[in-house]
């Protein structure tokens, strides 16, 4: 029986979904923890956690932002952003200011996240189930860490496996902050390598309180992807290969799309599951509401189509390579172009970890350290191929970073992995300060103890 840790957004409930047999929790969201009302029984803390979950699926995170915001800062040669919207653009245009409001809305909604995750630790004494306990820490441990992870990969320079990382990362908060005694006014910026340190550790923790449901291998997918960027390839090799053996969740062969439109799909390990209720596109926001370029059945558009795919990029692709001929599409609605299917419609499924990545992560980092742990990096990288209608190669560094960008095209790893391989973005050395967010001015007005980033 398969467990997720997943995200299914309904009519003012979030449920969370327990089981592959449809067994599920549905509790109304708290939005923010009161500071006039402690948690005082499990399900205040339940709810809590389901709030959490529901500020992780807005479009300030992964209903837009964390996907998006990476791709479109990594424009060149790969999206062409031909929208009115003033922050992406100058996102794109990487010249940002300290007052762009998405920039300022991933780090607050980023540490909402993180803030009510520790509300649910610091009350973990009221819920006496010790196995409901154990798993209500474990999934806001893996909350706090993945936002930690995200918005040091956003704010501060690019961890250097050859380096000592003592750049200035970002704060990491792990008091919650329920009343406004609670609040620091001058907490300091940790640095990149103190940063990874706790992301690790969230997860592992993670890891280990749930480790009698299956939720446990979306920490583990994230962990996977926190080595990688690290450079401790033999760590991600072998997460990602625990989870390909061991974890339920298998490829699909049968249709490229599945996993962005079936919810629970076999791919998904982690997923945000929009419905027509709740989705981030009913408010002008959304990953569809900026890719989506068509018309649909009664003949209205459906998308701004601000976000197009690259010609560039598209011609990259090999003759007959499915992931061009069926997950790129000729737009006819608002805005022509060509455009990616992947976000195709408001109600899609997200799915921000699966199980693709993990071939390429165990195949990137067997080919770099020369081992066969799981399958041969050519095994690997085959399978994909095969999918995408393709023969069969001998990989080299360079053939696997590409199938990587091929199979994950617009779903927010492009500016990461150029960063992590030392790779320009244009004319953008890896780790140009143009590359790296500001700290919100908003922010620093607030903390003093924040300190800006270079070039801001």
């Amino acid at each position: 029986m398969k467990n997720y840790l997943k995200n299914i957004i309904a009519g003012g409930l979030i449920i969370l979904s327990i089981s592959s047999c449809k067994k599920q929790l549905e509790i109304e969201p708290k939005q923010s923890i009161s500071s006039d009302v402690a948690l005082s029984s499990p399900s205040d803390v339940q709810n809590a956690l389901t709030g959490a979950f529901t500020v992780l699926a807005s479009g300030d995170l992964y209903g837009t932002n964390l996907i998006f915001l990476p791709d479109i800062y990594a424009s060149n040669s790969y999206l062409n952003w031909t929208g009115t919207f003033s922050t992406y653009r100058d996102i794109s245009n990487k010249s940002i200011i300290s007052t762009n409001a998405d920039v300022l809305r991933t780090w607050t909604s980023a540490y909402k996240a993180i803030n009510v995750a520790n509300t649910v630790i610091s009350a973990l004494n009221v819920v006496t189930d010790p196995t409901a306990r154990s798993t209500i820490e474990g999934k806001a441990l893996f909350i706090r860490g993945i936002m930690h992870f995200e918005l040091v990969r956003l704010y501060a320079l690019p961890f250097d496996a050859t380096g000592t990382n003592n750049n200035l990362g970002v704060p990491i908060i792990t008091k919650a902050v329920q009343t406004t005694d609670d609040i620091v006014y001058s907490t300091p910026r940790n640095t990149v390598s103190e940063v990874y340190t706790a992301v690790e550790n969230d997860l592992k923790a993670s890891i280990t309180k749930l480790a009698s449901v299956d939720d446990k291998y979306a920490s583990m997918a994230f962990l996977a992807r926190v080595y990688l960027q690290e450079g401790k390839y033999a760590l991600a090799r072998d997460m990602a290969n625990d989870i390909i053996t061991n974890s339920p969740y298998s490829l699909i062969t049968s249709s490229l799309e599945a996993p962005f439109r079936t919810k629970k799909s076999s791919e998904g390990i982690f997923e945000i599951a929009q419905n027509e209720q709740s989705n981030a596109g009913t408010s002008n926001d959304g990953l569809a509401t900026f890719y989506a370029s068509y018309q649909n059945a009664t003949g209205g558009d459906v998308g701004r189509g601000d976000a197009s795919v690259n010609i560039n990029f598209y011609n990259s692709f090999e003759n007959g390579d499915k992931r061009q001929t069926e997950l790129i599409y000729d737009g006819d609605g608002a805005k022509a172009g060509k455009f990616t299917k992947k976000w195709y419609d408001y109600f899609g499924n997200i799915p921000v970890a699966r199980i693709t990545e993990q071939y390429l992560i165990r195949a990137e980092c067997n080919f770099r350290l020369g081992t066969t742990i799981g399958a041969t990096p050519a095994s690997d990288i085959n399978t994909l191929r095969t999918r995408a209608g393709l023969g069969n190669v001998v990989p080299t560094l360079a053939i696997i970073l590409n199938e990587r960008e091929k199979e994950l095209d617009y779903e927010g790893f492009r500016l990461h992995d150029y960063k992590r391989t030392k790779r320009s973005i244009g004319s953008f050395a890896y780790n140009d300060p143009k590359l790296v967010f500001p700290i919100p001015d908003r922010e620093l007005s607030a903390n003093k103890g924040l300190v800006q980033n270079a070039g801001y």
